[in-house]
């Protein structure tokens, strides 16, 4: 196999890998974005947009491996750690939205109590 051969088999491994997982966490996904923003059409476009930049993020981390080498064994070497770095990018993806809906569901909460004490005090 050619050392394009072996880029465009890691990006399509790659591919279907985080692909597969976009689709084992969409639906509990969406449920959660539908609790999170108060409305069918919002959650389906953050839902949409999320997943979107998981695989876009995956897939830019995979595309930083540039093919080298001569052997097929080098080859094959270096397109699995094209795959793992595509896989890396996908948990950092996850990790970076985790990170940030937990600091939303902290601000809005407190936001909330804000509301309540002020609704309190005028009371």
């Amino acid at each position: 196999m050619t050392e394009t051969g072996y880029f465009l088999t890691g990006l399509g491994i790659c591919s279907f890998v985080v692909l597969s997982i976009i689709v084992v966490i969409h639906r509990r996904f969406s449920v959660m974005m539908v609790d999170l923003c108060e409305g069918e059409d919002r959650a389906r476009f953050w839902s949409l947009a999320v997943e979107a930049w998981f695989f876009l993020y995956s897939v830019s981390s995979a595309l930083s491996w540039r093919p080298e080498g001569t052997s097929d064994r080098q080859l094959f070497l270096a397109g699995v750690n094209q795959v793992k770095d595509g896989l890396n990018g996908t948990s950092n993806a996850i990790i970076m939205f985790s990170v940030a809906l937990i600091v939303f569901v902290v601000i809005r909460k407190f936001k909330g109590s804000e509301k309540d004490i002020l609704r309190r005090s005028n009371a």
